[in-house]
């Protein structure tokens, strides 16, 4: 009887023994959606009170397909005029609800399949108050079960969010990012800082690979960036803002930028050649 449940287990498992692969990366060119998990205070209970859909520009993250990158901040959009007593606490003045704010991607055709969510940090300014992290949801069809991956946001790093429990009750994936803390006045914005993502940058294995080379880098006067093979047509070099500080025009397989005008700290640079985009980090010294 043994054997014949063994049997039957092993037979069962078999259609995910050999599940398949799949990567996907940040892409601020996509239409993104925006849900909010509301949450009563931790001193109040922490209960969960909502969720809803939430307009992504309410949700208060910057999707900026020019630039390439996604900008993530506490919510703003419930303050109002600061007098509803469900946001906002009429003794402190504060915010009176915890705020999940999740800007994601949805996937069905994803389920079934192995994952990984890869992208870049440029900045991370946001206040300690704040949990921002990359993650992977799975649900089943009726949404009652969720399994979540997540990773950390740390500035100038590249992140890698994993889905491995590839059961057959997956039905729906979703992938981006939550911020999570009090709801905020919009006259802290400035000081309550953000988080901007980006798609992946290169580390020197990977850019080795691709035959790409960066060098001096560090640098404090100049960068060249040199392909072995391909032409390059621009590079625009980003700061940990996500603003373009400086754009370069090419038609070789060499660029010098340089970086004498620049402040000291971490960069981004944007590199289109004949055979795609790529983007790799620079530091000015």
């Amino acid at each position: 009887m043994k054997q014949i449940y063994y049997l039957f287990a092993m037979l069962l498992a078999l259609p995910f023994l050999g599940a398949a692969q799949n990567t996907v990366e940040v892409d601020a060119s996509a239409t993104y959606i925006g849900y909010a998990n509301v949450f009563e205070l931790p001193a109040n209970g922490g209960d969960f009170v909502f969720g809803d859909f939430w307009g992504v520009p309410d949700l208060k993250t910057v999707v900026d397909a020019g630039a390439g990158t996604i900008t993530l901040q506490p919510n703003y959009n419930t303050w109002g005029d600061g007098t509803d007593p469900f946001w906002v606490d009429q003794t402190t003045m504060t915010g009176n609800k915890t705020f999940e704010g999740n800007t994601f991607l949805e996937d069905p055709a994803l389920a079934g399949s192995e994952l990984t969510f890869n992208g870049a940090t440029m900045s991370n300014t946001i206040d300690a108050g704040y949990d921002v992290v990359a993650f992977i949801k799975v649900f089943n069809s009726d949404f009652s079960v969720l399994k979540e991956e997540t990773s950390p946001l740390v500035a100038g790093q590249n992140f890698s969010v994993v889905y491995t429990n590839v059961e057959a009750a997956d039905a729906v994936v979703q992938y981006g990012f939550k911020v999570t803390g009090p709801n905020a006045n919009p006259a802290d914005e400035a000081a309550l800082g953000s988080v901007v993502v980006t798609a992946p940058t290169l580390g020197i294995g990977d850019v080795d690979a691709l035959k790409v080379s960066v060098y001096p880098n560090p640098s404090n006067q100049v960068w060249n960036i040199s392909t072995a093979d391909q032409n390059i047509k621009t590079v625009v070099i980003y700061d940990v803002l996500g603003k373009a500080v400086s754009t370069i025009e090419g038609n070789s397989n060499l660029v010098s930028i340089n970086n004498e005008t620049l402040s000291r700290g971490i960069y981004m640079a944007q590199i289109s050649t004949d055979q795609g985009e790529k983007t790799v980090k620079l530091i000015k010294n």
